[in-house]
């Protein structure tokens, strides 16, 4: 297939949001160069329909009541609506996260480039900057996220075609997983021995509100950051109740609980 006819699909999940963070994403997807993006805006129960009547070109999917789990059903959903509209790769970009111009393009390219090495792969990642509220201008590395690692971000997750079985598979994490609802897909990428590569380029902008962030940057941590959500991932979920919803026999205790 030639690379630029490769569609490609952009889901957002969006919950209270302000109009100008969503106008901040939706642009940096307008932005993109690759020549076929359809963006895919899901509202979690909280549409804003008139702001979304100003992006005509953009999908707005409005479900109809809230589930408050961290974008995992809306983005789930949205992805199965790209995949039914016959998307071949979707990537995820939470409301309050940017893609820099060459993002999609640096991905398609490397699908493009593991086909052309006879060795397609299924999902594609690429690395991210966090920058700080009020400090957009902030290029942070963070640290343990090099390519090969363990760990990714929704925002540096793509899956291709090969792997729709898994775009839909947000929206069936048990709610105590979903704190770290991209922790629970990398097990599930790994489970199902998913073939991945790597952009190696920085090309997602995480708004980050994690004092580790704050301390790399230098500033000292307000209150009200994430940290304490990860003290609740997984508590009350069972090794049978893991396998019964999503095949996978891991057990969960998060370093934050350990400490």
């Amino acid at each position: 297939m030639n690379d630029t006819a490769l569609r490609v699909a952009v889901v957002t999940p969006y919950h209270r949001e302000p109009a100008a963070v969503l106008r901040r994403c939706m642009q940096s997807v307008r932005a993109q160069g690759h020549p076929q993006v359809v963006h895919y805006m899901v509202a979690d129960g909280l549409p804003q329909a008139g702001l979304l009547a100003e992006w005509p070109q953009v999908r707005h999917i409005v479900l109809p009541q809230v589930n408050a789990n961290f974008g995992c059903t809306p983005r789930g959903i949205g992805a199965l609506c790209a995949l039914a509209d016959g998307a071949d790769v979707v990537c995820f970009l939470d409301a309050d996260n940017l893609f820099l111009p060459g993002h999609v393009a640096s991905v398609v390219q490397a699908y493009a480039e593991a086909r052309e090495r006879g060795r397609p792969v299924d999902a594609v990642f690429s690395s991210r900057y966090m920058f700080l509220p009020g400090h957009e201008h902030l290029r942070i590395v963070p640290p343990d996220e090099a390519p090969g690692s363990d760990f990714v971000d929704t925002n540096c997750i793509s899956l291709a075609r090969s792997a729709g079985f898994l775009w839909g598979a947000w929206s069936q994490l048990p709610r105590s997983l979903t704190p770290v609802c991209d922790r629970a897909m990398c097990w599930l990428m790994q489970h199902h021995g998913l073939r991945v590569c790597w952009t190696r380029q920085c090309t997602v902008l995480y708004e980050s509100r994690w004092r580790a962030t704050y301390l790399q940057a230098g500033l000292p941590p307000p209150g009200g950051l994430h940290d304490d959500l990860l003290r609740s991932a997984g508590v009350g979920l069972t090794p049978e109740e893991l396998w019964g919803l999503l095949r996978v026999q891991w057990s969960f205790d998060p370093p934050a609980r350990r400490a």
